[in-house]
């Protein structure tokens, strides 16, 4: 017969104060009342936290503390006389929540120091437990118990019992570098061999053999590897290792009833069929269907189990078990949730469970749900990213099956079969250290100063793979966490930077975090913020299945005229939130971008990183100038993901589009039409021949239903519509942009016709307009000029905002807003005339890189400076070519002195650059010139041009005309052959490779959701290189092709791709001609072996050919600019920490004029062809007597700096 052990007892020998109900320790089992059982669906790979329930009364937890008293006063011997014991005890049996309690109650009577911290692997886990214990003991959260999670803190000095993540007492010990804050370190769920939890077990382990001998270290789990852990921290005495003591509790939850698939079909309706198991970690739609029905069979179970042990039940609500439902993450929590939400009648509260729940969507989980319905909590493991889902292991399985057992009898449905669970599903999970990327573990490792990172990982309880740790290291060092040494000895070791030293506090991705630090550095800290948050989540833009069209313009919209994903992100969260909808933006997720945002602006202000405070709306210049520094910033986060355009063959390009505009046409998409056959063609013909235009190419418009010939180029030039003389004087009526214009003939004769138009116009009667006005309608609208009365000309309706309607006048190239009550039909027989007005673009010239990096396209200043050389004045043009309708000429005004070409005013004035003409440009200017010479010497013969071809191409629009008109009668036949349409394509589409060696010879392809998915080139005419920049690069699913995420095109200023890879680089080397005499480009990357001879990290090396010149100035120029930054980032007595926020403001600007200055140059760089060098990706071909090797100045007021400085090759002059 077994001594029972009262409460009261417990409460002298352990406890001060605390109230305990219903606990007995004892070797035997109380029998208790039945309680509601819970069930558990285990229907996946990796499930997750645990969920603890609440008894019936809502306020008090049935514990049954299984540890008998002999064993607990042995236990806390153990505790006190062994630095390390292990505990293994059952999922329900106090481990997390009153073993922490009994050491805290123990110290306390025996007023003892004491310090407890608990570890959860999981946010929701340290939060609810903390909450839960703070109410068993009656006292505030935040008092004598509480809890940290990242930056969310509740907890006093006055705290001692913390309940935190794993991360957060990590991050305290590395910081510390000592255990001694704390008498008791308890490590929870140890099983789950999580990346930072094996780093902390190593921590732990090496700070208790030097500077912690007397802190006392709890590990604990259900499902435990004891002998594995017990060797780790076994302890040296007399030359042997004895492992650390393993304490187990014996006590047990209720039972838990476990059924595999094979018992699982008797229990689903007839309708299923054959449920096969995949043999791929995965979930299918069948096995989804498979927990439904389960479920929905709960009712009819609970009914047989309450008639079989005979209790009363409610007729009206029955008790109704919980149940958990496991799954791998947000996505599946989500399908099952919108499954489950169809069981209407079934009286189901789901509850999502996982990472991004808010507060109060936790606490509802731990509810008692409404009388008669059934609690359904869908649970997740962790918030991780993973490229593919692995089963999960059968220690993790068996731990979740414990929750079912916490309260009452539970049961446990696996969702596989019994041999697959036996044969298939590992024992244990492999450690995440083996497989996860290491940046984030090697940053604390350096944070611990401990040693090389080899040696110290080569302790931890599972050691990554040497050459894992080696290629993290170099990966540190391109990023700028570690510095680059040259010491053959530390190829694989360096100092930790002050950038690396902030990249170990974000909870990002470490180029996010670059992004951040690079962000301050250059002004743009608020900004790099979002992008950095935005991108850490899923993204906040939807894309639904029916509406992709829809939401690509919504992004493109808040890209704002900059092909940059980055940007999209900016400008849409900082909208208004009540917008999102309307624009494809889901607010939920911008709401968890938002609470991230914040959580990094707090991490940041601890290195003297403050956001701008200022709200002052930025002008036309300083806006433009800050995207574009931003743009440049995202480079610099993320080298070396650079890719670069291929080029187009505009010739091939323009004969398939028939020169018809690239920017709005494509080549047609993919149909499969119906046609009749030739021969049924020529039949009813009627003996006309038509066998020229048997592979004829034909432009079909769908919407007006016509088809037109296609000719070489589309937009035929008509000499009878051309000026008489290539010069002519035109007046300006609208400046569009730079360059951009129109205007009209001012020659007599056209002003002639100009006369007669209006003169005929204001003679009518004009009436009203009886239809509906629409865009492009012409019709006559009233102009007045000046004091003169207002007369009608003929327009064109632009758009109608309101009861007032924008009109284009089409003879004078202006436009006006009337009241749409004084529009008035044009009469038939005045609309036949041809417009007067006409289009004209300046030849030859393209926005210069200030105009580019200060406004979109053109910067204000030339936009003023244009309005004021063109504006309401005559001018001399000189007709280059016509292309799509558009006059390209070259433009003259009249000045005091002479006359004077604008476009060489505008490049003089570093407005512009002169650029080549397109093809279709050059053709067009080609015939026009051979036309006038022929005009001019008598040579022209119109009848033969305009005679001959124009009647044979107006036979074959009528033939084909006839033909339609037959062939869509309906009594004509159903045609019978298929002709299939290619496409949707365009030859001027933007194909893209990388600049390092990382595509090896495959195809780069951006995904659909990126605005830079289809990209047409403007100017292939352009040889020199425009980069584009990468976030994310990886391989798709048959590894053919290099996929892109998230880009930013960067603007196209000649040299930008190899300014930017220069000043980014953490080496560089540079390479010259044979002769030495100038600089024809350079090798970057991380440098060589000095050993070896052989790159560091080749596949990341990138070898650029300067395609403008550059000289010793500007390589300077690149030096100033890091060592600006490198005071930006660094420590030390001048370093970061110690500036004041004026200190920081003025350097910032220096870094951004630098930035700027960079790139704008009057004159520009003098373009060049590009040669690359002999010795492709070959290091160390520079003789060290040829270089110059750079130090910067008072190196030892800074430390941890980010960039080395170039040495500088010396040239033979």
């Amino acid at each position: 017969m077994h001594q029972a052990i009262t409460s009261a007892q417990i409460s002298q020998w352990f406890t001060v104060g605390a109230q305990f109900a219903n606990v007995r320790i004892t070797n035997e089992v109380k029998k208790e009342e039945p309680e509601t059982p819970v069930r558990s669906v285990a229907s996946v790979s990796k499930p997750s936290s645990p969920v603890k329930e609440e008894s019936d009364d809502g306020n008090q937890r049935r514990m049954r503390a299984e540890i008998p008293a002999g064993k607990l006063c042995s236990l806390i011997s153990l505790i006190e006389n062994n630095s390390v014991i292990i505990i293994r005890g059952a999922t329900g049996s106090g481990k997390t929540t009153q073993l922490p309690q009994f050491i805290l109650d123990y110290y306390a009577e025996r007023k003892k120091p004491f310090n407890l911290v608990v570890t959860q692997p999981r946010k929701i886990g340290a939060t609810s437990i903390a909450r839960w214990v703070a109410c068993e003991r009656k006292c505030t959260l935040g008092s004598l118990v509480g809890y940290q999670v990242g930056l969310e803190k509740m907890a006093t000095e006055h705290t001692k019992l913390i309940y935190v993540t794993t991360g957060v007492l990590l991050q305290k010990l590395v910081s510390a570098k000592t255990l001694t804050e704390y008498t008791h370190i308890f490590i929870d769920e140890v099983h789950e061999r999580t990346e930072e939890l094996d780093l902390l077990l190593l921590v732990i382990r090496k700070l208790l053999r030097s500077n912690s001998r007397y802190v006392k270290v709890i590990l604990m789990s259900a499902t435990i590897n004891c002998a594995e852990f017990a060797e780790y921290f076994g302890t040296p005495i007399r030359n042997q290792m004895n492992p650390a003591y393993v304490f187990e509790v014996e006590g047990v939850p209720y039972t838990v009833e476990e059924f595999y698939l094979d018992e699982i079909k008797a229990m689903l309706p007839l309708g299923f069929g054959k449920i096969t198991v995949s043999e791929d970690p995965c979930i299918t739609e069948e096995m989804y269907n498979v927990a439904v029905s389960i479920i929905q069979s709960f009712d009819e179970l609970e009914a047989k189990d309450n008639r079989s042990t005979d209790q009363i039940v409610s007729a009206t609500h029955p008790v109704r078990g919980s149940v958990l439902v496991f799954l791998p993450g947000l996505a599946e929590i989500q399908y099952m949730k919108e499954a489950l939400s169809k069981l209407v009648r079934k009286r189901l509260q789901v509850y999502p469970l996982h990472s991004t729940v808010t507060l109060e969507e936790q606490n509802g989980v731990f509810l008692v749900p409404i009388p008669g319905y059934r609690k359904l909590v869908c649970d997740k493991e962790t918030n991780y990213r993973s490229l593919r889902m692995t089963w999960a292991s059968k220690t993790n399985c068996n731990q979740r099956r414990g929750r079912a057992g916490r309260v009452s009898k539970g049961f446990c449905y696996r969702l596989v079969t019994r041999v697959f669970w036996e044969s298939e599903i590992p024992d244990f999970s492999i450690p995440e250290i083996l497989r996860s990327p290491l940046t984030s573990t090697l940053l604390k490792v350096k944070l611990l100063d401990m040693g090389d990172p080899r040696s110290v990982l080569s302790t931890a309880l599972t050691p990554p793979n040497i050459s894992d740790i080696e290629r993290t290291v170099l990966q540190l060092k391109q990023i700028g966490a570690l510095s680059v040494q040259t010491n053959i000895q530390k190829q694989f070791d360096g100092e930790l930077t002050f950038m690396g030293r902030v990249l170990a506090q974000l909870p990002v991705d470490l180029q996010l975090g670059k992004l951040v630090v690079l962000g301050h550095v250059f002004g743009c800290l608020d900004e790099c913020l979002i992008i950095a948050a935005a991108l850490s989540l899923r993204s906040f833009f939807a894309m639904p299945s029916l509406q992709q069209l829809a939401g690509y313009r919504s992004k493109l919209g808040f890209a704002k005229n900059v092909p940059s994903d980055f940007i999209a992100y900016v400008n849409a969260f900082k909208d208004e939130l009540a917008w999102g909808k309307e624009n494809c933006i889901q607010i939920k997720r911008i709401r968890e971008v938002a609470e991230l945002y914040e959580d990094l602006k707090k991490r940041v202000s601890r290195f003297n990183m403050h956001t701008s405070s200022s709200s002052d709306p930025m002008d036309y210049t300083s806006l433009h100038k800050q995207r574009f520094i931003l743009q440049v910033v995202i480079a610099g986060a993320f080298f070396p993901n650079y890719f670069s355009q291929g080029e187009i063959d505009e010739q091939l390009a323009s004969k398939e589009l028939s020169g018809n505009d690239p920017k709005t046409t494509i080549v047609s998409p993919g149909l499969h039409l119906q046609v009749h056959h030739a021969d049924e063609v020529q039949l009813h013909a009627k003996a006309k021949p038509i066998s020229h235009l048997r592979y004829t190419r034909v432009n079909v418009d769908v919407q007006s239903h016509t088809v037109s010939l296609v000719g070489v180029l589309s937009n035929i030039i008509k000499p009878e519509e051309l000026p008489s003389s290539r010069d002519f004087i035109i007046n300006i009526t609208e400046v569009i942009d730079v360059g951009h214009f129109w205007g009209f003939q001012t020659d007599e004769i056209s002003m002639e016709k100009q006369c007669r138009l209006t003169a005929a116009l204001n003679l009518r009667d004009l009436r009203p307009i009886s239809v509906s006005l629409y865009p492009n309608f012409i019709c006559a609208a009233p102009f007045k000029d000046g004091d003169q009365q207002a007369k009608y000309y003929r327009a064109k309706v632009l758009q109608m905002p309101s009861s007032n309607v924008e009109v284009f006048f089409v003879d004078f190239g202006n436009s006006s807003v009337v009241p749409s009550s004084s529009l008035r039909e044009l009469p038939n027989d005045l609309m036949i005339p041809p417009f007067q007005a006409q289009e004209f673009c300046i030849a030859g010239i393209c926005p210069s890189a200030q105009s580019l990096i200060l406004g979109d396209r053109w910067s204000s200043r030339a936009r003023n400076r244009f309005k004021t050389l063109t504006s309401g004045r005559s001018a001399i043009v000189s007709l280059y070519s016509i292309l799509h309708g558009v006059m390209r000429v070259n433009l003259h005004i009249s000045t005091d002195t002479s006359d004077v070409s604008v476009a060489d005013l505008l490049v003089q004035e570093g407005h512009a650059c002169h650029t080549p003409e397109s093809f279709e440009s050059q053709q067009s200017h080609e015939f026009l010139v051979t036309l006038y010479e022929d005009i001019a010497s008598g040579r022209y013969m119109p009848n033969f041009v305009s005679g001959s071809v124009n009647s044979r191409m107006e036979e074959d629009k009528q033939m084909i005309n006839e033909l339609l008109q037959h062939f869509c009668a309906s009594n004509s036949c159903t045609p019978k052959c298929k002709a299939i349409v290619h496409g949707p394509s365009s030859p001027h589409k933007i194909n893209f490779h990388s600049m390092s060696g990382v595509s090896s010879y495959r195809g780069v392809s951006i995904e659909k959701e990126s605005i830079n998915c289809v990209m047409v080139n403007e100017k292939p005419q352009d040889c020199h290189e425009r980069m584009l920049v990468a976030a994310n690069v990886s391989l798709n699913a048959s590894g053919s092709h290099i996929l892109l995420k998230e880009t930013s095109l960067m603007p196209h200023i000649h040299g930008l791709p190899s300014l930017i890879t220069m000043l980014f680089t953490p080496v560089m080397e540079l390479r010259t001609n044979d002769d030495g005499t100038c600089f024809t480009g350079a090798l970057c990357g991380l440098g060589w072996n000095s050993f070896s001879g052989e790159a560091v990290r080749p596949e990341h090396d990138i070898e650029i050919a300067f395609d403008v010149k550059f000289g010793i100035e500007d390589i300077t120029e690149i030096n100033a600019l890091r060592g600006a930054v490198n005071r930006m980032v660094c420590d030390g007595p001048n370093g970061l920490l110690q500036m004041s926020p004026e200190h920081i403001n003025s350097l910032q600007e220096e870094v951004r004029e630098r930035l700027i200055q960079l790139f704008i140059r009057n004159p520009p760089r003098e373009e060049c062809a590009p040669v690359y060098h002999d010795q492709f990706k070959k290091w160390n071909l520079v003789d060290s007597s040829q270089q110059m090797e750079l130090q910067e100045k008072d190196d030892q007021k800074y430390k941890g700096v980010l960039f080395q400085l170039h040495p500088i090759t010396l040239l033979n002059m």
